[in-house]
Order: structure tokens, then C-alpha cells, then sequence
């Protein structure tokens, strides 16, 4: 059985602790980072499970095409607190395999890396004007490349009224 090498890019060190430890425990060899810059450029990985927005501003989606550069192979899983259609879309266009809402459970993790998550069929549900301002918002900042100035030039908004909002969604 070939070695299985995965990349958790994740600010937040308790989760990625975690995360480090169950896929330990399934055998995978496992390269933690909270940054871009972290990121080994001469690793070769097969799986990577990277955090849609890093603390220090920068955007997960970056690191999709910084890891598949040097490992073309590698099946990727965005995983966000700040989920939406845009930003999944956005995800797989870049490369992604899969994208998933925080909190995921490993095993919802995993099975999104190896393919095997079924998606069950969603019912029809009528989204609140706060959902849908939420996603436009995050499309957006996506566009922006999580520059919260431009975005909120770009949306007619204060940076103070922007910022607001997004700790609202959190």
C-alpha cells in the first residue's frame, strides 16, 4: 500500500492537533501548517485538508494551487467556518476535491479526500435576506482576496460596518 502523506493547513491549533492525531491513527503521515509560507514546496503529498480563511489574513484557496504545483496528485479538502456556495465553487475551480462546513466530523473528512462522501439530497429551504447578505459578503471578500478595505469600498460599506458583520457571522 502505497504511503499516504497529508497537509493540514489550520490555524487553529487545537484543531489541528486533532486532526493530526486521527489521521495518525489511520496511517497517514501528516504535515501540519498554519501559513502559507510553511507549506514544504519540495513534499509530495497525496491528501491535504486546508482552512478556507488563516488568522493572518491569508486565504486557504492560495495554498490549492502552491500544493498542487508540486503534488499534482494531491486530493484536497477545503474545509470553512464561513461556508457558501461562491467560496465552494470558487474551492473546486482551484483544484479541490471536496468542501466542507466546520465542524466536520474525520470520518466526513476523510471520506471527502478518498471521494466516497455521499451528499444527501438537500430539501428546498428558504434562505433569511441575513443568509443570503452573508454569502454575497463572502463572494465578495473571495474576489478581494480577503482584502476587507476593498471589499467594503466595493460594497458602498464602512471598514468598521464591514467588520461588524463579518464578526456577526462568525
Amino acid at each position: 500500500m502505497d504511503q499516504k502523506r497529508i497537509l493540514v493547513l489550520e490555524d487553529d491549533s487545537q484543531l489541528a492537533n486533532s486532526l493530526q492525531c486521527d489521521f495518525e491513527d489511520h496511517e497517514y503521515t501528516v504535515t501540519l501548517a498554519s501559513r502559507l509560507s510553511e507549506i514544504p514546496s519540495q513534499q509530495n503529498f497525496t491528501h491535504a485538508v486546508v482552512d478556507m480563511r488563516l488568522s493572518n489574513g491569508e486565504m486557504g484557496l492560495d495554498a490549492i494551487e502552491q500544493i498542487l504545483k508540486t503534488s499534482p496528485q494531491c486530493r484536497i479538502v477545503v474545509l470553512s467556518g464561513y461556508g457558501s456556495i461562491v467560496t465552494a465553487v470558487e474551492a473546486v475551480k482551484r483544484g479541490a476535491v471536496d468542501y466542507l462546513t466546520k465542524p466536520a466530523r474525520f470520518e466526513e473528512i476523510e471520506k471527502a479526500l478518498n471521494g466516497q462522501r455521499v451528499i444527501p439530497e438537500a430539501e428546498f429551504k428558504r434562505r433569511s435576506l441575513s443568509e443570503v447578505e452573508h454569502e454575497y459578503i463572502d463572494f465578495v471578500l473571495t474576489k478581494n482576496e480577503g482584502n476587507i478595505s476593498q471589499t467594503a469600498k466595493d460594497l458602498g460599506l464602512h471598514r468598521q460596518s464591514l467588520q461588524r458583520k463579518l464578526k456577526k457571522y462568525t
